[in-house]
């Protein structure tokens, strides 16, 4: 859905009577209301298009997580493209870091705020401190529940889940016994893809020895899976992960022991991971579009603050990347995988 941000220019004589006529510029602001189904929020300014004084806040919500740092990085290369500012805070996996930083910039009167929520539930209360300053908010990357956002720009994580799982139930025998390592309780990643793996019935498809979250870290997964392998030796089957990093360090962990038939897969499409792919010691890496999600956020806040038309909400749909297609998608990107 499209939606145009219209701006009213008001103009006013020194002694508050409305002049007849007014004259325009490309530099002059126009005062508009955004609606909500709440009601009316606080007034903001729509600015020129070229106005190098457009700030823009980024909220990511822990960029030690490599693909999540991707997204920041192709925001910050959007931002300098545009020749606007881009103020950029790393809410290092606290949710409540993340609400002070959003506090933060919402103070500084950035003219758009862009948040890859930490949380679904726990980030929600940044929409109506937006809202409430009259600033557009754009989610970018996870779900969070309040949906009185201005744009949403990312995925539908569940789709990723739901990937990943049938791609194990076809290449990994039923009855199998498999672990899983998940990312944060409670984000929307970890949230979605578990409800994708329950929507394909992968969960009662394998037999499930343990799950537990390796909050999006190597290191972690690493060290989960070499309790794994101590614990349930020659039965494990298959780590199914809900994104690379952690997939990789399940990897490390599995040509450590020397365990070359464990099956390993995992959600982002990292360079490393799609290179394992390709080297036959990765089953599945389920791309998702870091890049176009990090410019996608900055183009739909600039349109906002320009008074363009944008897109209320885009959906990146996500690919697998596995043996017989890795090739194409190494010479060809995203694209050639995409028919």
């Amino acid at each position: 859905m499209k939606k145009k941000i219209l701006g009213v220019a008001l103009c006013f004589a020194v002694t508050g009577s409305i002049l007849a006529g007014c004259g325009g510029s490309s530099a002059t602001t126009a005062t508009t209301a955004a609606q909500s189904d709440g009601g009316e929020k606080a007034a903001r300014e729509t600015k020129a298009e070229g106005d190098s004084s457009i700030t823009i806040g980024f909220s990511s919500k822990t960029n030690s997580d490599t693909f999540v740092k991707n997204i920041a990085d192709a925001a910050e290369a959007r931002a300098k493209e545009l020749g606007i500012n881009l103020i950029m805070m790393d809410a290092a996996g606290d949710v409540n870091k993340q609400i002070s930083d959003c506090e933060t910039m919402i103070a500084q009167g950035v003219d758009a705020l862009i948040v890859i929520p930490q949380d679904v539930e726990g980030s929600a209360p940044v929409v109506s401190m937006a809202n409430n300053a009259g600033i557009p908010i754009i989610v970018d990357n996870g779900d969070i529940a309040d949906k009185d956002y201005t744009a949403f720009v990312g995925c539908t994580d569940q789709e990723s889940g739901e990937l990943l799982g049938n791609w194990f139930m076809e290449n990994v025998p039923e009855g199998s016994k498999v672990c899983i390592i998940e990312g944060p309780m409670g984000q929307s990643g970890q949230v979605g893809r578990y409800a994708g793996f329950e929507k394909v019935g992968m969960l009662d498809h394998f037999e499930v020895l343990s799950t537990q979250t390796a909050n999006w870290k190597r290191d972690e997964a690493m060290a989960l899976a070499e309790d794994w392998l101590t614990t349930y030796g020659d039965d494990l089957k298959a780590i199914i992960c809900e994104n690379d990093d952690m997939g990789l360090g399940a990897l490390a962990a599995c040509k450590a022991a020397g365990r070359t038939d464990i099956v390993i897969g995992g959600v982002d499409g990292l360079e490393d991971a799609v290179e394992a792919v390709k080297n036959g010691e990765y089953g599945v890496s389920v791309l998702q579009d870091s890049e176009g999600q990090g410019k996608g956020g900055v183009d739909v806040a600039y349109q906002i603050v320009t008074g363009q038309e944008y897109e209320e909400d885009t959906r990146i749909p996500f690919r697998p990347i596995t043996k017989e297609n890795v090739e194409a998608y190494l010479s060809g990107g995203v694209e050639a995988i995409s028919k």
